[in-house]
C-alpha cells in the first residue's frame, strides 16, 4: 500500500510541469533543475503508484490515463498549498483573508445591515449566512462557516469557544381581537383560543416545550410552523395565540399591528444567544464579533424591544457570562 508520506510536493510540482511541457528537457529548464531530477521524480511517482504515468517515447510528452488523473490531483494539491501559504502569511500579519459568519435569522433580521457593516472591516472578504439553528450548526461542524451566532451552544463539542451574547426572553403573542377585558394569562389563552407553535424538530420548538411545562400548561397545537413569519401571520390573522421570543417578535414589525405581547412565566423563561468559533484558530476575531453583537443589541435592538414590551426591562439584556442553563 502506498504511504502518502512518501509522496513529496516537489515530485508533484515536477510532474505538473512535465504535463504542461513538450519534453522532459523543457520541463527541467522551466523548473531550473536537471533532466535527471525530472526523470527521477517521475520514476519515484510511478514506483509509488505502481503504474506508468508518462509515455516517454511520445513527442510531445504524453500522459497515460493514470497520469492524467495524477495531473489533475497534483494541480489541486499545489493550488491548495499556495492558498495555504497565502492565508498563513496573511494571518501572521494580523488579517483574515476570508470570514464566513453564520447567524440565526432572528438576530440577523433584527440587527439588519448594521451587523454586516460592523463586521466587514475584520476581513477583506465576508460571507454572511443566515437561517435556522440546526442547519447552521451542521455547517459549523463541517467547517463551512467560521463563526456562528446561535441559540445552541453545542456544549457537547469542547473544540468550540462559546461567548455569551444576550438573553432573549420568551413572550406570548395574541391578536387584540381575541382578548377580552379579563386579565390575559397563559392558562386563559390555553382554555379559550387555539394554540400555534414552532414544530418540535426546530430548536425553538424544543424550547417551547420547556416554556409550556414551566407555565404549567399543555395546550394541543392547532398549527405548527417551522418559521416565525408563518407563526406570526397566524397570530396576526386571529387564528391562534403563540409563544415566541423578543427577537423573533421584532423580526416582522408589520405583523405586530393589533397584536398584544404578554409576559410568560413572569419573564423567567428565556433562550440565550451565543457566539461559537473553533478554539485557537481566529485570534481575537471571535471576541471582536461578540462585542459588536452585544453593542448592536444594546444600542439598536433593545430600545425597540422595550418600546413594545417595557416589562422586559432588565430581562432582555446583553450578557458576557454564561448562564447556568442555556435555555428556558
Amino acid at each position: 500500500m502506498v504511504n502518502e508520506r512518501d509522496i513529496q510536493l516537489g515530485s508533484l510540482r515536477i510532474f505538473a510541469a512535465v504535463a504542461e511541457s513538450e519534453t522532459l528537457t523543457s520541463a527541467a529548464q522551466k523548473l531550473g533543475v536537471t533532466q535527471s531530477a525530472v526523470s527521477q521524480a517521475i520514476a519515484q511517482l510511478e514506483s509509488l503508484t505502481g503504474t506508468e504515468l508518462v509515455v516517454r517515447r511520445a513527442r510531445p510528452v504524453r500522459l497515460t490515463p493514470a497520469g492524467n488523473v495524477l495531473r489533475d490531483h497534483a494541480n489541486k494539491i499545489l493550488a491548495e498549498v499556495r492558498e495555504m501559504l497565502r492565508d498563513v502569511s496573511t494571518a501572521a500579519a494580523g488579517d483574515l483573508p476570508r470570514l464566513t459568519v453564520g447567524v440565526i435569522d432572528s438576530f440577523a433580521d433584527v440587527a439588519g445591515q448594521r451587523l454586516t457593516e460592523m463586521i466587514a472591516p475584520i476581513a477583506p472578504q465576508l460571507s454572511l449566512q443566515t437561517g435556522l439553528t440546526m442547519p447552521l450548526s451542521e455547517a459549523l461542524l463541517s467547517r463551512n462557516i467560521d463563526v456562528l451566532i446561535t441559540s445552541d451552544p453545542l456544549q457537547e463539542h469542547a473544540e468550540f469557544e462559546c461567548l455569551p451574547l444576550l438573553r432573549d426572553p420568551f413572550v406570548m403573542i395574541v391578536s387584540e381581537s381575541l382578548c377580552d377585558n379579563d386579565e390575559v394569562t397563559a392558562e386563559s389563552l390555553a382554555r379559550k383560543i387555539p394554540f400555534a407553535r414552532y414544530t418540535r424538530e426546530t430548536r425553538l420548538g424544543k424550547m417551547t416545550d420547556l416554556v409550556l411545562r414551566r407555565a404549567g400548561i399543555d395546550p394541543p397545537p392547532r398549527f405548527e410552523f417551522d418559521s416565525t413569519h408563518s407563526l406570526m401571520r397566524a397570530v396576526h390573522a386571529g387564528q391562534a395565540w403563540a409563544i415566541a421570543t423578543s427577537l423573533c417578535v421584532m423580526q416582522y414589525p408589520s405583523l405586530l399591528n393589533n397584536v398584544r405581547t404578554l409576559p410568560v412565566a413572569n419573564g423567567a423563561s428565556s433562550r440565550y444567544v451565543c457566539l461559537l468559533a473553533r478554539r485557537g484558530e481566529l485570534g481575537d476575531t471571535a471576541i471582536r464579533i461578540a462585542e459588536i453583537c452585544r453593542d448592536i443589541h444594546t444600542g439598536h435592538i433593545l430600545p425597540k424591544i422595550l418600546e413594545l414590551m417595557p416589562w422586559l426591562e432588565g430581562q432582555a439584556v446583553a450578557i458576557t457570562e454564561a448562564p447556568q442553563i442555556w435555555s428556558a
